[in-house]
């Protein structure tokens, strides 16, 4: 009867430590792509042209997955939207969430006689 325990517990043991074995090197898929932001912010007004920027050295990482995200102007106002101003957000590195992931920049656009702006996004 010992026997038939022993040889019962380590079969137990046996397949919870395949079934474990099997999880950890299961991977998750990435999601699907994100739909393109809106526009986060409006302006009255063109944006100046971008600075130069010095783009430093990526960050250290295992797999180097660093994308730049160029800087850009944001426009700032206290009451009233129309009476701002624009300052300078430098640029960063950010990580890609997924080795297929792909990064699109920001960017200013003119609609209706107001200036958008569009934050960078993965998708």
């Amino acid at each position: 009867m010992k026997r038939i325990v022993t040889v019962f517990t380590a079969a137990v043991l046996l397949a919870a430590c395949t079934q474990q074995g099997q999880q950890a090197v299961t991977t998750s898929a990435p999601p699907p792509p994100r739909p393109k932001p809106g526009v986060a912010i409006v302006a009255p007004v063109k944006p100046p042209p971008p600075k130069t920027e010095t783009i430093p050295p990526k960050p250290p990482a295992p797999e180097g997955h660093f994308v730049w995200n160029p800087g850009h102007y944001h426009w700032g106002y206290t009451d009233d939207p129309n009476n701002g101003s624009f300052s300078w957000m430098p640029g960063g590195w950010v990580e890609q969430p997924y080795p297929t992931s792909i990064w699109t920049n920001g960017s200013w656009t003119l609609k209706d006689d107001n200036w958008g702006w569009t934050p960078g996004y993965w998708q």
